[in-house]
């Protein structure tokens, strides 16, 4: 794959706005009271009449009760599973050989589970739900719908029900905090925040982070007043360890003032004080020593123009083709045909992968080359994480056959084959394919990989949280992944460019060329305007300032929501990791 001159691409803004849509305002929400069921409706009316009534919460939940039978009505879960659909009213129809059986028949766009996490549906997947119903009164009301059944809902209608929030858990080994992307109906939402907080860890994050497993609300709700959120802990569910009380504090803090109306979170045990050795009120996560790296300093980008590599800041647009001819390399010079390349975040160490993806080197700002002994073939775009680990997917040669993710200690001598040798990192979710991308997240806890199982095959893109040992080397990833914009068919490249956040490089079934896509974790996939040609991607700040580079060495960047600007004096770009 040849490609741009490209890193990491990590974001420099993750802060989440919760509801805010890429390049727009959120939609206007409001306390949507829906038509209840009408006399002498016939089932089919029932069913459709139920299907819109859902798309509501809070108080108007009680309208669309009104379609079931008071035995349903008790045991429905509009919290469950959240089936979006496209298109306009599907037809129900009779089953055949059950009598007053109903089916309807819908293309899923996407699935919201009953913990918020928000799943985008492979293209083309149908699915069929079921509706018994029965007479009441001489009234049809549905009798029986499918087991975990919560809602049908239209494209059109999640951004009325529901808005997207983040839930912290603390990074191990790290004094950073991991965002998983949750979707909520709006009502008593503090509550439903909290609770999510206080859940378990997501699958897909196991070993990576942590949390107080234990902890409970002592009373199930959480007021907010005067733009205090009131939290109050049942004592004796809360570890007494100083260290664990201070993160989960740090967890809470940081996911309800993500909500517009809380700017302070107050923390009680049973009506008790808790004490975290801070007098302030609590607003940030940083009070309790938590660090945001992607707000701490500018990434260090490089510019690339033949065998050269040069700073030239973020600010692309002002790069010249002087400034470019004038300024001075701190690196050897880099073959021409090698595209493959990651900049340490300290920006003294370039990772380079030869074109024909079997050798990597390591150059350092000294001037100096160390090679990598041979470990694998077909090696993916190399990126460092922020502890300094070097990071590349691969086929496995020799003795690493059957192995595809490795890790390299960059902050020891290159030279020391030792400390420095690639070391496979266990990756069960992953198997045997083939990895086209590997690029870890800002706060250095998840890795995000592009697979396939043979070339050409389609693509798979999947996120999983990164185990590491006291000294911060990775031991292994967690053993489940969460899939991603499940509707792109094939990609090439993806990149970080936010805690929560991808940019990929990929196409949609049916579609011909590839294009850029912002791809939300737990979230939706969000088309950016086609720049063709172009197959690697990386930003110099957020989703903002994405830059796609093509093959022949064409740099774009974004410039508003549908313009990019070339930048002309440069054939690749490569931005440090974070």
């Amino acid at each position: 794959m040849a490609g741009a001159v490209t890193g990491c691409g990590l974001g420099t803004d993750s802060i989440v706005r919760p509801g805010l849509k890429v390049d727009g305002p959120p939609p206007e929400l409001t306390d949507r009271i829906p038509a209840g069921p009408v006399s002498e409706a016939e089932p089919e009316e029932i069913i459709l009449g139920f299907m819109h009534a859902g798309a509501a919460t809070g108080e108007g939940l009680e309208v669309t009760r009104r379609y079931l039978t008071d035995a349903l009505a008790k045991g429905w879960i509009p919290d469950s599973e959240t089936v979006v659909y496209a298109g306009s009213d599907p037809t129900p129809t009779p089953l055949e050989g059950r009598q007053d059986a109903y089916e309807v028949r819908v293309r899923v766009l996407a699935t919201i589970d009953n913990v918020g996490h928000y799943s985008v549906a492979p293209p083309n997947r149908w699915e069929t739900f079921e509706f018994d119903m029965a007479q009441v009164d001489g009234e049809w009301r549905i009798d029986q719908l499918a087991e975990g059944f919560g809602r049908l809902l239209e494209e059109e209608e999640v951004d009325y029900i529901f808005q997207d929030y983040p839930v912290h858990y603390p990074a191990v080994g790290w004094n950073a905090l991991v965002v998983d992307q949750r979707w909520f109906p709006q009502d008593q939402i503090a509550t439903r925040l909290v609770r999510a907080q206080l859940g378990p860890i997501p699958d897909y994050l196991e070993d990576a982070v942590s949390t107080d497993e234990n902890a409970e609300l002592a009373v199930d709700a959480v007021p907010v007043r005067s733009g205090v959120a009131e939290i109050d802990l049942d004592a004796d569910s809360v570890s007494g360890d100083s260290t664990t009380r201070k993160q989960l504090v740090a967890q809470l803090v940081a996911t309800l003032t993500s909500l517009r109306d809380v700017t302070e979170v107050s923390i009680t045990l049973s009506g008790n004080p808790l004490e975290v050795g801070v007098d302030a009120p609590l607003t940030t996560a940083e009070q309790l020593g938590f660090v945001d790296r992607t707000q701490t300093s500018s990434p260090t980008v490089l510019g690339r123009r033949g065998t050269r590599v040069v700073p030239v800041g973020d600010r692309l647009s002002s790069v010249t083709a002087s400034a470019v001819r004038g300024a001075s390399s701190a690196f050897a010079s880099i073959p021409e045909s090698s595209r493959l390349i990651g900049l340490r975040a300290d920006g003294k160490e370039l990772a380079v992968v030869d074109a024909r993806g079997r050798a990597m080197e390591r150059y350092r700002d000294d001037g100096s080359v160390a090679t990598v002994p041979p470990f694998a073939a077909a090696m993916s775009r190399p990126c460092y994480d922020y502890g300094g680990v070097l990071w590349v997917g691969g086929l496995g040669l020799g003795r690493e056959e059957g192995h595809r993710l490795w890790a390299i200690n960059a902050t020891v001598d290159p030279e020391d084959l030792s400390k420095a040798a690639p070391r496979h990192v266990p990756a069960p979710w992953l198997e045997e394919n083939h990895v086209v991308a590997a690029v870890t997240s800002p706060e250095g806890s998840r890795i995000a990989v592009i697979w396939e199982e043979e070339p050409g095959t389609g693509s798979t893109l999947e996120v999983a949280g990164i185990a590491r040992r006291s000294n911060g080397l990775p031991m292994k990833t967690s053993p489940h992944a969460f899939r991603l914009a499940a509707d792109l068919v094939e990609m090439v490249d993806v990149a970080w460019v936010g805690n929560a956040r991808l940019v990929v490089i990929g196409r949609r079934d049916k579609q011909k060329g590839m294009q850029p896509y912002l791809v939300d974790v737990g979230g939706r996939v969000t088309a950016l305007a086609g720049r063709p040609g172009t197959t690697m991607a990386t930003t110099t700040g957020d989703h903002e300032d994405v830059v796609l580079t093509s093959p022949g060495g064409r740099v774009f960047q974004r410039l508003g929501r549908q313009r990019w600007f070339e930048v002309d004096p440069l054939d690749g770009v490569v931005v440090a990791g974070v």
